[in-house]
């Protein structure tokens, strides 16, 4: 499991660490509306993590994902970026299932 819709209750975002054959890999799930989505914590114009404090990924309208290290926004719904250094490139999705319990979980 990755976390729990209630963990996006504050936030709408939750930073999640894995481990992928041996690696530690940083994701982030969002919660759009009825969607739950997650991506690869990694801006792809310098590879830094997007966010500037602990489970806070949006820009202050909350409609864009906003990368606190050089200000580039991404599309909630698809990961594209779509103003700032990055224009053309997109967040790598991981994709996630819902269960009946509210657990989140990679697919």
């Amino acid at each position: 499991m990755l976390c729990h819709l209630t963990d996006l209750e504050a936030t709408g975002a939750k930073e999640v660490v894995r481990e992928e054959n041996g690696e530690r890999i940083s994701l982030f799930v969002i919660r759009d509306g009825e969607n739950v989505r997650d991506y690869v914590n990694s801006c792809p114009h310098a590879r830094l993590p997007l966010n500037w404090r602990e489970d806070m990924f949006f820009d202050l309208t909350r409609q864009y994902v906003l990368c606190a290290n050089h200000g580039a926004y991404f599309d909630i719904a698809t990961g594209a970026c779509v103003r700032g250094p990055c224009v053309g490139q997109s967040l790598t999705p991981v994709a996630v299932m819902v269960d009946a319990n509210g657990a989140i979980r990679a697919v």
